[in-house]
């Protein structure tokens, strides 16, 4: 059983090996796990203690489509050239690249190469389609609409709010926690170019939720802004294919034995429904 391990932003697979150490001494000698490097070095991500020494690198330049597109062409040639695998473990960043990357294999009807993704405090999935949410956006953008705005919206048609609603559940906090993310200056939605502003997923936007088994696990104190991204992330995977497990920590890997056990467990029941 072959497992790909995707770590967080300005972090590494070296970091990420450390961070599942006690998952990893759980699981069955039959797992085989990769981790590796994202493309890109970066600075240390939000997190990473100061003792731990880099490099430390991001999956994408950035959340704009171009840099989304080139991030999921980088994951298909690991999954290619390092292959095959039978499932993905993602952290945070490399849990939203997952999802970005599965969805455009099944939007494009292009072969899935894996079973099941096991995803760890998933920051917010964002894809390389540049039409995905054009259409608000050129909207929002013709009424110089400050996104941070939460007095305005009653001015917004319903696909308008919503989206706006997204936005400051998950990453409008996240700029204000000056997070390592894409958003910190929210006026990109306003009056950045268009090919340069994220292109968040969330079910209204996509033509359908991503098929193959997934488990979502996260820290039930961790960032409240981070716990939205996570939920937003599970809303895009079929209801019936998708299980949450929720542990004690904040934004990292469960620690104690019985929520190890019970991601495991949730593990099994991903690979049974493959």
């Amino acid at each position: 059983m072959r497992i790909l391990c995707l770590h967080g932003v300005g972090s590494s697979g070296e970091i990420l090996e450390a961070q599942m150490s006690n998952l990893r001494r759980e699981l069955d000698p039959s797992f085989e796990l990769v981790f590796v490097d994202g493309p890109f070095e970066c600075r240390r991500g939000p997190g990473v203690p100061d003792y731990q020494d880099g490099p430390f690198f991001s999956h994408t330049q950035s959340y704009s489509p171009v840099h989304m597109a080139e991030a999921v062409e980088c994951l298909e040639d690991i999954l290619e050239t390092e292959g095959p695998f039978d499932g993905v473990f993602g952290f945070s960043q490399g849990a939203a690249l997952t999802l970005s990357y599965l969805y455009q294999q099944q939007a494009s009807e292009s072969p899935v190469p894996v079973k099941f993704a096991c995803l760890f405090s998933t920051a917010m999935p964002c894809s390389p389609d540049a039409e995905m949410g054009d259409s608000i956006i050129s909207s929002l953008q013709a009424l110089k609409y400050d996104i941070t705005d939460r007095e305005r919206q009653q001015e917004l048609a319903e696909d308008e709010q919503e989206f706006v609603e997204v936005l400051q559940k998950t990453i409008v906090g996240a700029a204000i926690d000056n997070s390592l993310l894409p958003w910190i200056d929210m006026d990109v939605y306003r009056y950045g170019e268009r090919d340069a502003i994220p292109r968040v997923m969330y079910p209204s936007l996509l033509a359908e939720k991503i098929q193959i088994p997934t488990v979502h696990v996260w820290g039930q104190n961790d960032f409240e802004y981070m716990i939205r991204m996570a939920e937003v992330a599970r809303s895009i995977c079929e209801e019936s294919r998708a299980k949450t497990v929720l542990h004690a920590g904040l934004h990292d890997i469960p620690k104690k034995q019985p929520e190890i056990k019970a991601v495991l467990r949730t593990i099994d029941w991903a690979m049974a429904q493959a």
